[in-house]
């Protein structure tokens, strides 16, 4: 038993060792359940993560379990009496079941499990550094069985070993997403959205129009002053929100800071273009409001031809968009004057 415990610990370093070099996620789980099956030689594994939201198990990775035994667990709450995986994520331990088609927390799965040949079922939670459930590790045999010391300790092993994967691919999409994306907002950052201008105008395949659009809220400093800056970003966050609603799934939507925000577009033509823009404006140049309190966005722009964007560098796009709307936002107010003075 000895030289079987060093033989795992040594395999489910390796993977260590390569989850530190970079390996993908979904990568490690697949190694993973690989290394777990290769030890055990005769069973099926599958790893379950768990969704917060709604408290129930999804299948994220089980190569070798059948498809339609994955599409009947795929989902399932987490309980004191569903199956094994359901359980083990509810109580937080592990639970072994012996016999399937034997124990009451199967008899609504009893079927599909007769049907695949699945027979016993071990599982455990796989719990992370800050004690959260993030799913389960489960193993499965086409007969009746109960894990050996060894057995159980291999189980456990795994589901620590996936819990460091896990908490490593959550912390670098966190990375990725705050150097990405404006905290606040959740569009992208000044940076990376001038990335995404940069690469559009380096791109020579595309043709039609490029269409920078620059959103500024009125009198933003007011609203911050008048209302609190609490109020001030929940309209910087419901300005976001209206733009992600109004643009295509190929529009790149920014944050410049403060209250300035950018909107590129790819337009086929000239009516592609006005189609949006009024779309913008019908939005935004008229009042919206929030918890009642109304407020507005002027809306400026400038447009190239694709094929002329080698003529252009990003910053003078974006001053040439900010230009404009400054000439919208002052013709709005000499509007709204010459109305109230008559």
């Amino acid at each position: 038993m000895i030289n079987q415990l060093l033989h795992a610990h040594r395999a489910f370093n390796k993977i260590l060792r390569m989850l530190a070099l970079g390996q993908s996620k979904q990568e490690m789980l697949e190694q993973l359940i690989g290394v777990t099956e290769k030890i055990y030689s005769d069973r099926m594994t599958s790893i379950l993560l768990l969704d917060d939201n709604s408290n129930t198990l999804h299948c994220e990775c089980a190569p070798n379990l059948p498809e339609s035994y994955k599409k009947a667990i795929d989902g399932i709450p987490i309980g004191p009496d569903v199956g094994a995986c359901g359980a083990a994520a509810y109580f937080r331990r592990k639970v072994i079941t012996e016999n399937i088609s034997e124990h009451q927390n199967w008899i609504e799965f009893k079927q599909i499990t007769q049907k695949v040949n699945l027979a016993s079922c071990w599982s455990v939670p796989i719990i992370s550094s800050k004690d959260k459930v993030l799913g389960t590790f489960a193993t499965y045999s086409s007969y009746p069985s109960s894990p050996t010391p060894f057995e159980l300790e291999v189980l456990e092993m795994a589901a620590s070993v996936c819990a460091v994967a896990l908490e490593k691919h959550e912390i670098e999409q966190e990375l990725l997403q705050s150097a990405n994306y404006d905290f606040l907002t959740n569009v992208y950052n000044r940076r990376v959205f001038c990335q995404k201008l940069q690469q559009e105008l380096d791109d020579v395949v595309k043709e039609g129009l490029l269409a920078l659009f620059y959103i500024d809220i009125d009198q933003f400093k007011t609203i911050n002053d008048q209302h609190g800056h609490i109020f001030g970003d929940q309209v910087l966050v419901e300005t976001a929100s209206r733009l992600r609603q109004i643009s295509r799934h190929t529009d790149i939507v920014g944050r410049l800071g403060g209250d300035e925000f950018v909107l590129l577009a790819s337009c086929n033509d000239q009516e592609d273009f006005y189609e949006l823009y009024h779309e913008l404006a019908n939005v935004f140049n008229k009042e919206l409001t929030l918890k009642s309190i109304p407020f507005s966005a002027s809306v400026g722009f400038v447009t190239i031809d694709r094929n002329e964007a080698f003529y252009y560098d990003i910053q003078s796009l974006i001053s040439a968009a900010d230009k404009h709307m400054y000439q919208c936002k002052h013709e709005h107010k000499q509007l709204c004057s010459n109305y109230l003075t008559h």
